[in-house]
């Protein structure tokens, strides 16, 4: 074992013990790939990094940048990472992270962006804010060190369609680093019990027919088998958001997907799902479903940890969640206190028109700003060339699984996390991998087969290749990028008018759905979003999609 690696590995080891508890899954570990990196080897030594660059005695002094990256609930702080580390000896950076917890990031980045002492580089900038802090001149244009500089980077971008052109604006420049991923995919999938589809005679649902019946037999039959035929829940989830994404069977999205607006493939404009007459059917069927008691009555006010709650207590029969967070943890934890517990991911739900459409997609590039360089960075070629090693194969390899003989094997022709990631006694392999890499969460690198992919379980890549890969493309129809671009006016009037609209749309399905609001009054709800000047945000999404597509 190198020195790096038993001084990594240590803190590995200790400082890793106040990692967080197990709480989900990011959208980062998510995907599936395929293929492999060429090489094995960890990031050559410190003394080769000027090599690397322009060879320059300059460029081999050992610099800092600073960095603004939130902090995952499985992460230990990134300083104590066994590959920040290793890329601070080959590269010679001293990175300093402020890396806030993920839930107070929002915060800390907003009085950050407004002060007078920005980092050199902010990861995870929310994609509305790229246009007005390039307009503020706070982030700078990347576009000709992507095209000049950048081989691995322009490389990865060149072979995937649309790829560069996804993350430039109108202005013709590019503001931040993507992360990129070997094979699209998705998350988010809906999910049965298929120990109980087995003990009702069912196959999974595929139109919304088929899930009315599912529920209905989960809600009369004590399927649970505990002798209470009315505590069993036919559907939950973390949030409303699962209920209100049934719509897609009408070939419309919700507002938890591009703020609800979509293509319509049929004419080729954008269109406000909420206010389309598919939403219209949809909200008439699950008020249906809610009025026979299908859907959980406490969806409306729902947390992830009651509704996990209800899970373990064996009452829910379908649900809609993160792959890992939610059907990876499940399976894995769950068959210990309810014996034969397991549940499967179906296809998207299908209604009256057949369309299959599943909203969570996994953009090309990711719809997240990973990385950003701000005006204050001295050192940006330093910076450049560090990140343009992360889409390398090497590079991608050292993220995606560290180095081998301290977190990794190779079997065969296999990069296989071992048994000190796999197999620590106090945290689940999540956590681990969260103690050496910040591969789970988004990050400026080339998401590759070989990051904490391999943590999913069969069922997991089952659902991904027969779920949802499988429909990706009919998807992409409907689903705009997550690369759309506004300048800071248009993003300033779009959030104007959708704070409105997007309370005002939540209440009133709320009061549909419950019986509150009279689905008589479906109208008047149009009609009061338009009023809203909804028909604005839609010119100004279909300008951007235009623009997009040119």
């Amino acid at each position: 074992m190198s020195h790096l690696g038993k001084k990594a590995l240590c803190a590995l080891l200790s400082a890793s013990m106040a990692a967080a508890m197990f709480a989900g899954c990011s959208g980062g570990g998510e995907t599936s790939s395929s293929a492999a990196p060429a090489s094995s080897a960890a990031p050559a030594a410190a003394s080769d990094a000027g090599d690397a660059s322009d060879g320059s005695d300059a460029a081999k002094e050992r610099i800092t940048l600073s960095i603004l990256k939130g902090k995952g609930a499985t992460e230990v702080p990134y300083d104590e990472m066994l590959v920040i580390q290793g890329m601070s000896e080959k590269f010679n950076i001293e990175f300093q992270w402020d890396q806030p917890l993920s839930d107070n990031f929002t915060e800390r980045y907003n009085l950050v962006m407004v002060s007078n002492d920005l980092p050199d580089i902010v990861m995870d900038m929310p994609m509305n804010d790229i246009m007005k802090y390039a307009t503020a001149g706070s982030i700078i244009p990347l576009t000709d060190y992507v095209n000049n500089q950048m081989p691995n980077l322009k490389a990865a971008l060149d072979e995937r369609a649309n790829s560069q052109k996804n993350i430039t604006y109108p202005d013709g420049n590019i503001y931040y680093f993507p992360m990129i991923d070997e094979r699209v995919s998705g998350n988010m999938p809906y999910g049965v019990r298929t120990d109980w589809l087995e003990k009702l005679g069912l196959e999974s649902p595929v139109t919304i027919d088929d899930w009315a019946n599912y529920w209905q037999q989960v809600k009369e039959q004590d399927v649970n088998g505990n002798g209470d035929p009315n505590d069993e829940v036919p559907f939950s989830a973390g949030s409303i958001d699962s209920v209100r994404n049934f719509c897609s069977a009408w070939g419309v999205v919700d507002i938890s997907t591009n703020r609800g607006f979509y293509n319509n493939p049929e004419d080729g404009k954008v269109h406000f799902g909420p206010i389309d007459e598919g939403y219209h059917q949809f909200v008439e069927w699950i008020t249906d479903m809610y009025a026979k008691g299908y859907i959980d009555p406490e969806i409306v006010t729902m947390t992830n940890d009651i509704y996990q709650g209800k899970v373990a207590q064996d009452q829910v029969g379908s649900l809609r969640g993160a792959l890992g967070g939610n059907f990876g943890t499940f399976n894995s934890t769950m068959p210990e206190k309810i014996p034969g517990f397991h549940v499967m991911g179906t296809v998207p739900p299908v209604g009256p028109e057949g369309k299959y459409i599943h909203t969570n997609i996994d953009q090309v590039p990711r719809g997240t700003a990973a990385a950003a360089i701000t005006s204050k960075c001295e050192n940006i070629d330093r910076a450049i060339e560090w990140i343009d090693w992360m889409y390398s194969a090497e590079g991608a390899l050292y993220l995606g699984v560290g180095e081998e003989g301290v977190t990794y094997d190779k079997v065969g022709d296999e990069y296989v996390l071992n048994d000190t990631i796999m197999k620590d006694p106090e945290r689940s392999p999540k956590q681990m991998v969260g103690t050496f890499t910040p591969a789970q969460t988004s990050f400026p690198f080339l998401f590759s087969k070989w990051n904490p992919l391999n943590l999913d379980d069969a069922t997991i890549l089952q659902i991904k290749d027969e779920c949802i890969i499988p429909f990706l493309d009919e998807s992409n129809k409907y689903i705009l990028p997550g690369t759309l671009a506004f300048d800071a006016s248009e993003s300033e009037e779009i959030n104007m008018i959708m704070t409105d609209v997007e309370t005002y749309m939540k209440e009133s399905f709320l009061q549909f759905m419950t019986g509150a609001k009279p689905l008589s009054d479906w109208d008047s709800y149009v009609d009061t979003i338009k009023g809203m000047n909804i028909d604005r945000a839609i010119e100004l999404y279909q300008k951007a999609y235009d623009a997009w597509k040119a």
